[in-house]
């Protein structure tokens, strides 16, 4: 049995959830009389409802979450709750790898890079990052960012290192799924390259089957959701 697998089954002897029905003895019945099983339905959805109840609030205590959300990730993205973070200094390199022309960037990564359509926004420089295959659009400057937008499909391709400190909230928009991080700084962490690369602030980091995307800005997230939502 695997570490998740362990982890998991302690876990749900934890779970106080409601006692599932024996349901052979009915499956059976029903096959019998060539019916569609509809009516243990209703006691496996509230079940499972229950299970999800209980997850959420043992996800809410910092020590039960740091044990569970080390399996989860979000596509391209793994956070890893950590007791400490790293000792770093601020960096005005944010290795984003080399400046390229968007075509060149697209052909290279070969996916569909989504660029944000907001009035008022200037054309970002983009830079392709080719050990983790991933695209990042840059408006302002490394020594003074004000949005920076992560296009990545590689799986496993970055994880992020945080504290209970750090507020994680999940986000839900359009196809989009993945969390608001805020409310403290987290590190950028590289595990292909074992590199650190930085502190970051407030993120939204999403996904949508394909593409992961993070969207790093000192903004709030209404205004992380509008910028992702403008995405093409």
């Amino acid at each position: 049995m695997s570490e998740l697998e362990l982890a998991l089954t302690s876990l749900g002897r934890k779970l106080d959830y409601p006692q599932t029905p024996d349901l052979a003895g009915v499956v059976q019945r029903r096959l019998a009389e060539g019916r569609r099983p509809v009516a243990w339905r209703r006691p496996i959805a509230i079940a499972l409802a229950a299970l999800f109840v209980a997850v959420a609030a043992v996800m809410a205590v910092p020590q039960a979450r740091s044990q569970v959300l080390d399996w989860l990730g979000i596509g391209s993205v793994t956070i890893h709750y950590v007791d400490e973070l790293p000792k770093l200094e601020p960096r005005e390199d944010f290795e984003l790898g080399a400046r390229v022309p968007l075509g060149e960037a697209r052909e290279r990564a070969q996916f569909q890079v989504l660029l944000p359509r907001l009035d008022g926004l200037e054309y970002p420089t983009v830079h392709y990052r080719g050990d983790i295959g991933m695209v990042s659009l840059l408006y302002g400057t490394e020594k003074a960012p004000r949005l920076l937008i992560s296009e990545i499909v590689s799986p496993g391709a970055i994880d992020k290192l945080l504290t209970s400190q750090t507020d994680v909230e999940p986000v839900h928009e359009g196809d989009w799924s993945g969390a608001w991080l805020s409310g403290g700084q987290h590190v950028l962490f590289l595990p292909v390259q074992d590199q650190i690369l930085r502190l970051v602030g407030t993120v939204l980091v999403v996904h949508n089957g394909a593409t992961t995307v993070r969207i790093e800005a000192d903004v709030s997230k209404d205004e992380a959701l509008r910028i992702l939502r403008s995405l093409r």
